[in-house]
């Protein structure tokens, strides 16, 4: 390959990746900026990408079970995202330059880098968002204990989850993020019926979603709420208990097999051993 190839190559990357760093710088810097009107414009066109193209949305979606919550965050994550990816491509570019493979070699290796490392970054981004979704169930049992307490007292419901943010925010961090969104809303002006319906649509967590229209339903129809919470707080103790069952199981089976691998033929050779090498002797001295 000739040097002037080696150059056009170079540059061709660089054009590619220039556009894609400046996004991301802009995204970075756009915090401490001014310019409040770009960045408005900015994340309503973000915001009308998510309602025109559903794989978009999806991404947005799990990204804010992930918690990113504000459309700056998403934005930032994404493009720093996609500038790592693409920086991966280009030094594996460059070292299959320094190789001397060919150009046709060079370009698959990059491609095959920068897909690879999207669908990684999918991936962690998947497993975060399933992680705090579990989080999330796993906080919901005490965040029913705290509204049942409250509710006793007679708080609105607007006072109950704007305590339940403040006193919450060590003990259960995700549900009282969740909840804070919902009550800001609430404060901004938006229905509690809507503010908390949107709130049930953006996470996974069944028994997070199931608290959430348990205290929707509340505030659509004006009753109690306290029997509700207790049934619900019993159908997701006996859940857990279930799930703690099944992974006993599971650990149970899990050791039968390594048993069966290891141990079993370790006992097979101490009981049967002597008496096999008996009659090989037997056997042998038959024959001799």
């Amino acid at each position: 390959m000739e040097a002037q190839h080696y150059f056009f190559i170079i540059g061709a990357l660089i054009l590619c990746t220039a556009p894609v760093i400046l996004l991301a710088t802009a995204h970075i810097n756009s915090d401490s900026s001014d310019n409040t009107k770009l960045e408005f414009g900015r994340h309503d066109t973000w915001r009308m990408l998510r309602e025109e193209n559903t794989h978009i949305a999806s991404l947005s979606q799990l990204l804010r079970r992930a918690g990113l919550f504000t459309s700056a965050e998403q934005l930032r994550v994404i493009s720093i995202a996609l500038v790592i990816c693409l920086l991966l491509g280009v030094f594996a570019a460059a070292a299959c330059l320094f190789k001397g493979l060919g150009i046709s070699q060079l370009l698959v290796t990059a491609s095959t880098t920068v897909v690879g490392s999207i669908l990684l970054a999918y991936l962690i981004l998947k497993g975060r968002a399933e992680e705090r979704q579990s989080a999330l169930e796993k906080e919901t049992m005490m965040l029913i204990q705290t509204t049942r307490m409250l509710w006793r007292v007679g708080l609105s419901l607007p006072k109950t989850l704007g305590i339940i943010c403040e006193q919450l925010s060590e003990l259960s961090p995700n549900c009282a993020k969740e909840l804070s969104l919902a009550a800001n809303k609430i404060e901004s002006g938006q229905s509690q019926e809507e503010a908390l319906y949107d709130l049930i649509n953006s996470c996974s967590a069944e028994g997070f979603k199931e608290y959430l229209i348990v205290i929707r339903q509340q505030s659509i129809t004006g009753g109690s709420i306290d029997k509700s919470l207790d049934e619900l707080y019993l159908l997701l103790q006996n859940r857990r208990r279930l799930s703690l069952q099944e992974q006993v199981n599971k650990v149970s089976g899990k050791m039968s097999l390594v048993m069966m691998l290891f141990l079993f033929p370790a006992l097979v050779l101490l009981a049967a051993g002597p008496s096999f090498f008996s009659m090989i002797k037997a056997l042998s001295e038959l024959g001799g």
